[in-house]
């Protein structure tokens, strides 16, 4: 019982040690993969987080009641246990962000690419990993499917930003995946082989086709609801599923 103000001295000064390395390690991260509005929202977090920090360390040096300046202590403790998750998944998310920012830097690479989808794949799959287990369904199955969206929206804005033409996922990725599964198709007969083919190549050749097809998928990813009015609600009635 006689060490126990040692004790508490000892682990209020660890907590702030702890707490100074998570901000430190958490504003390099931050610096090197956020732009200026990101970084400026990051840096109010944090700064109210720091204020936070601040007065409960004041309050615990303070000559208060010593329930107080325990409850003081456990605060300070459950805050550096935030600022601990937070620093492995900003650890998680820089490769992400610098793998995205590899693919407009300078020509993009079929590397480039893939290390952008394993890299964000692992990000939102941990940093989702909380809500999964609430989510209701399997959460392999609920982070997969987060991750997969995330990452191919993240992608899609991101070269849609550079050039609203120049989204991967427009009509060349469309002809690109027609010609594949063309391919695929070894019992297709001769002439319908060549219909798809000339199909295809107008789809990729004709500017009026390639710009709505780019348009569709740009609403899909991006404002599927604008879809409501100029097709889905006559396609889903031709399904039946729409009265």
């Amino acid at each position: 019982m006689g060490n126990q103000p040692t004790d508490l001295d000892l682990s209020i000064y660890f907590h702030s040690f702890l707490f100074l390395v998570f901000i430190l390690v958490l504003a390099r991260l931050h610096w090197k993969m956020d732009s200026v509005p990101r970084l400026i929202l990051v840096a109010i977090k944090y700064i109210a987080i720091s204020f936070i920090f601040l007065f409960l360390f004041l309050n615990w040096a303070s000559d208060v009641n010593p329930s107080l300046r325990n409850g003081s202590l456990y605060i300070i403790t459950a805050i550096n246990f935030y600022m601990l998750w937070s620093v492995i998944v900003t650890a998680f998310e820089y490769p992400y962000r610098k793998a995205l920012k590899g693919c407009v830097t300078d020509v993009c690479t079929g590397l480039d690419l893939e290390n952008a989808f394993s890299t964000g794949t692992r990000y939102y799959k941990f940093r989702y990993f909380w809500t999964s287990l609430t989510s209701g369904i399997s959460p392999w199955k609920f982070t997969h499917a987060v991750a997969a969206e995330r990452t191919r929206n993240d992608l899609h804005h991101l070269f849609v930003s550079l050039d609203p033409e120049a989204s991967i996922f427009g009509s060349r990725l469309y002809a690109q995946f027609l010609r594949h599964q063309l391919a695929q198709e070894k019992g297709l007969p001769p002439e319908k082989r060549v219909v798809a083919e000339k199909t295809i190549d107008a789809l990729e050749n004709d500017k009026w086709l390639r710009e709505q097809t780019t348009q569709f998928l740009d609403h899909l990813l991006a404002n599927p609801e604008e879809l409501l009015e100029t097709g889905l609600k006559e396609s889903l009635r031709h399904e039946g599923r729409l009265a």
